[in-house]
C-alpha cells in the first residue's frame, strides 16, 4: 500500500488554523515546528515586526533601545542566578557558541551528549548525538539514552568519561522532540548535573523545544530546584521569526575567545519578535493553557496503548509512537484527510499546539486522531 504523504503548500495562517493554496482548511498540530506557540501571524507580534521593517533592519552589532527592552523581558523570565547570554538566529547556531563558551571556560576540548538528542544540524551539534550525521568531527562522545539504557548504566557510562577531565560540556535536551519524546526521572538529570560540576565540567540544558511554558514551567529545569550552567532557548520566542538566546550561570563567563555574536545575531527584527512575543505571553496565563492541553491530550490519547501505540509528552509537546512505520503513514495520510497537520518522525507523530488554541477545537482534533490511530490498528 502507498500512502501519499505530500505535504501541503499553505498560503497564510491565523491562529490554529493555516490555509492551503488549493483552499483546504486545515487545524494546525505542529505550528512550525513548535516556532509559532502563540499561532500564526498573533497582533502583538505582527505589529512589532512590521513597524520595525520600516525603520531598521539590521544594525550591525550596535547597541538598540529594543535590545535593552528585551533583555529586560528574558531577565525577568530566567532562573535565579542566570542572565541572558546573548540572541542568535537559530537552535543550532546557539549550540555552536555555547560550545565555544564552554571550551574557553573549561580550557577543555571534548563535549558530551545522549544519543538522538536534537541540537541542531551543523557538523559539530549533529554528530554530537546522531551517527548517521554525515560528518564525524573528533572529540564528541555519544551516550545512550533511556530507550536503549538503564539510567544507572548511563551515569555509570558519564562518569568514566567525565573523570578523564576532558569533556567542557555535557549537552542535555530533557523532552526527545525528535525520539518520541522521550525523557529520563528528574533524579536522573540531577545526578548528570551534579557529576558534571563534580569533574569539572558544564552542563548545558537544550531547552530549544521544553523552554518558555512548553511543558509548563517556565523552563523544564525549573523543576528540578538544581541548576545547569547554560540554558538554551529558541522556537517560540519570535513566535515564528528566527531568533534563539542563550542564559549563563553565574559561574560561566563568556571570553573573547568564544568569538561571540554573528552578522544578525541580535538584528532590530528579532528583537521586535521577541518583543512582541515576551510581552504577549505575560498577558496571557500560560501554565493554565498548558496544563488544559495536556489534560485533553491525556483524556482523549491516553487510552492509545490498547490500541499498540504509546504517548508520551509534557505540557503541550506530545508524541504518539506506533509499532511500524506503514501503520504510522496510515494514521499521519488518516490524520491529513480529517483535516489536521502534524509532523511524523520515524515511527511517531508530534504535536506541538498553540497555547492559544481553542480546547474544543484540541478536543476535536484528539479524537480525530484516536479514531485515525483506532482505524489504523
Amino acid at each position: 500500500m502507498t500512502v501519499n504523504l505530500e505535504p501541503p503548500v499553505l498560503s497564510r495562517g491565523s491562529g490554529s488554523l493555516v490555509y492551503t493554496e488549493d483552499g483546504r482548511t486545515l487545524v494546525d498540530l505542529a505550528m512550525g515546528f513548535g516556532a509559532a506557540f502563540l499561532g500564526h501571524a498573533h497582533p502583538a507580534v505582527t505589529v512589532r515586526l512590521q513597524e520595525q521593517a520600516g525603520r531598521l533592519l539590521s544594525c550591525g552589532r550596535n547597541p538598540t533601545l529594543r535590545r535593552a527592552r528585551v533583555d529586560a523581558l528574558l531577565s525577568a523570565l530566567l532562573p535565579p542566578g542566570f542572565r541572558p547570554g546573548g540572541l542568535y538566529s537559530t537552535g543550532m547556531e546557539v549550540a555552536e557558541f555555547a560550545m565555544r563558551v564552554a571550551a574557553t571556560h573549561t580550557g577543555r576540548s571534548e563535549f558530551a551528549g545522549f544519543a538522538q538528542n536534537m541540537h541542531g544540524k551543523s557538523a559539530m551539534t549533529a554528530a554530537l548525538s546522531w551517527r548517521n550525521a554525515p560528518l564525524r568531527p573528533d572529540k564528541l562522545h555519544e551516550l545512550p539514552f533511556v530507550a536503549h539504557a538503564e539510567e544507572g548504566e548511563i551515569l555509570d557510562l558519564l562518569v568514566r568519561l567525565l573523570r578523564t577531565r576532558r569533556i567542557a560540556a555535557l549537552f542535555v535536551e530533557p523532552i526527545q522532540g525528535c525520539n518520541a519524546a522521550r525523557e529520563a526521572s528528574f533524579d536522573f538529570y540531577r545526578r548528570a548535573i551534579e557529576l558534571c560540576h563534580e569533574h569539572g565540567a558544564l552542563c548545558v540544558f537544550d531547552e530549544t523545544l521544553t523552554g518558555l511554558h512548553r511543558t509548563g514551567a517556565t523552563f523544564y529545569a525549573d523543576r528540578l530546584h538544581m541548576s545547569p550552567d547554560m540554558l538554551l532557548y529558541a522556537k517560540c520566542m519570535g513566535n515564528g521569526f528566527p531568533v534563539s538566546a542563550l542564559a549563563l550561570g553565574e559561574n560561566v563567563q563568556v571570553r573573547p575567545e568564544a568569538l561571540p555574536e554573528s552578522t544578525f545575531s541580535g538584528n532590530p527584527m528579532a528583537l521586535a519578535a521577541v518583543e512582541g512575543t515576551l510581552t504577549a505571553m505575560g498577558t496571557l496565563p500560560m501554565a493554565e493553557r498548558v496544563a488544559a492541553i495536556e489534560t485533553i491530550v491525556r483524556s482523549t490519547l491516553g487510552k492509545l496503548q490498547e490500541e499498540g501505540a504509546t504517548l508520551r509528552g509534557r505540557g503541550a509537546l506530545w508524541c504518539v509512537e506506533f509499532g511500524d512505520k506503514l501503520r504510522l503513514e496510515r494514521v499521519h495520510a488518516a490524520v491529513r484527510d480529517a483535516g489536521l497537520l502534524v509532523t511524523s518522525v520515524d515511527r511517531f507523530i508530534r504535536l506541538l499546539p498553540a497555547a492559544t488554541i481553542e480546547p474544543q477545537l484540541l478536543q476535536e482534533s484528539c479524537e480525530k486522531i484516536a479514531r485515525a490511530c483506532a482505524l489504523a490498528s
